[in-house]
């Protein structure tokens, strides 16, 4: 059942697809163009978001539903569980009560053969034991963040504080892109040599692109915020971008492989929407950026503290302090 809340929680994980974008509405109004950035990006940091908004009810459903041999079963576990039975084995659409019906039938069969496992003393078995240590790894790594951000909270007060203070000071700009996305590094790398050998960037975006606004428009962004773009590896390399110029290695985020060209220099937002009048998809995109930054930010130090080895890795990735 860890796996399977794992599975719900992580959600917006699995279901980010950078394809769906429509770039080529980014020359629309601004609010628009806003509202599909905020839209488009959802990411690890929502999910834990999700888990965090959901603490409470999930904390609230700890009471044993079902007893098994003295074993209890949550009220977690049955609704957790009965998410899984939306339709029955002919296909048909169960209702809330037949899906918790078949929930708790599915777990008490878990149970008891769960119980024998341990009572066989399978739970010891190295490949069992090994299942369970990567399902409590990723539980464990989940409630370390939820933790983490109870006591760090991303607040809106700063959120504002921040965005308004770039606004009055003219540090929200945008710039003009092109962009060709792909799924892997060898195809970036491809894509990369027949530029350099003179390809042109818009037909090769149209040819080998796979953002369906991108086939169509060569590729085009219009004019883009990277103040409200949450991956911050895209927007980290366009400073260093001149106009006619692209990314000369690809840029990996977690849409997949990028290589950006800059069509026009960076301008400043001058009407840009204050902080109270942006859409609530827009203010969830800047959290989840700040989000993004808290984590990787956490996690490098975390790592750079740890001692990292094996036979997979080209070196000790980290190699911390003893």
């Amino acid at each position: 059942m860890g796996r399977q809340r794992l599975q719900v929680l992580y959600a917006s994980l699995v279901s980010i697809c950078f394809r769906s974008i429509q770039m080529s509405q980014f020359k629309n109004q601004s609010a628009f163009k806003l509202s599909l950035y905020a839209i488009s990006f959802t990411s690890l940091f929502a999910a834990y978001a999700a888990v965090a908004a959901n603490a409470t009810p999930y904390a609230a459903g700890l009471a044993p539903e079902i007893i098994v041999n003295g074993q209890s079963i949550s009220e977690n576990h049955v609704r957790l569980m009965s998410s899984g039975f939306a339709k029955d084995k002919n296909g048909r659409p169960l209702n809330s009560a037949d899906a918790l019906a078949a929930a708790r039938a599915e777990l008490i069969t878990e149970e008891v053969l769960a119980q024998e496992a341990r009572k066989a003393g399978l739970d010891k078995r190295p490949v069992v034991a090994d299942q369970l240590a990567f399902q409590t790894r990723e539980i464990l790594s989940r409630a370390y963040l939820e933790s983490y951000f109870e006591k760090n909270p991303i607040t809106d007060a700063t959120l504002k504080s921040a965005y308004e203070f770039n606004r009055a000071n003219g540090k929200i700009v945008e710039y003009k892109l092109r962009q060709i996305l792909v799924s892997t590094s060898g195809e970036a790398r491809e894509i990369l040599n027949k530029l350099n050998s003179g390809t042109d960037f818009a037909e090769a975006a149209k040819q080998y692109t796979q953002d369906p606004g991108g086939q169509s428009n060569g590729g085009d962004l219009g004019w883009f915020r990277p103040d409200i773009f949450v991956d911050h590896n895209f927007t980290d390399a366009l400073p260093a971008l001149k106009k006619g110029e692209y990314t000369k290695a690809p840029v990996r985020t977690r849409f997949g492989w990028h290589i950006i060209k800059l069509e026009d220099s960076a301008r400043q937002v001058t009407n840009a929407e204050p902080y109270d009048a942006l859409p609530d998809n827009v203010r969830q995109a800047l959290r989840q950026k700040t989000g993004q930054i808290q984590i990787e930010t956490l996690t490098a130090r975390l790592t750079a503290n740890a001692k990292i080895s094996g036979a997979s890795l080209s070196s000790a990735q980290g190699n911390g302090k003893k």
